[in-house]
């Protein structure tokens, strides 16, 4: 499984990163709209944790794109931004999930878009 990282915090893409590879997943990262439209070009991924505030817009500004490229990858937005949460399903995302981010909602995520086994397995 290949997913794409989008956040403008290093932190964040590094300690989803950290916990996803043990799961089998490969991981890119991109830390804006900019860089998160080069990976795009690179090939299909199978879903994407997308921020919502980054550096040169809005991360569900990327969905339709992202769709295009990968139909049927599954659209996880994460925010600080509560409130942000019915424009992101608005613009397409399957799943929207606060920050700060957990091991546990993470990982239920991932099962709840079919992304990996329950247990945890990619």
């Amino acid at each position: 499984m290949r997913l794409l990282l989008v956040d403008d915090e290093h932190d964040i893409c590094l300690l989803l990163n950290a916990m996803l590879s043990p799961l089998g997943v490969r991981s890119v990262m991109a830390h804006s709209l900019k860089e998160a439209r080069e990976c795009m070009a690179d090939g299909p991924f199978d879903g994407v944790f997308l921020d919502v505030n980054l550096p040169d817009g809005k991360g569900y500004e990327l969905i339709p794109q992202f769709r295009h490229g990968s139909p049927d990858s599954r659209v996880i937005v994460i925010s600080a931004i509560d409130q942000e949460r019915e424009s992101a399903l608005a613009a397409g995302a399957d799943l929207f999930l606060t920050k700060p981010l957990d091991r546990g909602t993470i990982l239920n995520g991932l099962t709840t878009m079919r992304l990996i086994a329950p247990g945890g397995t990619s």
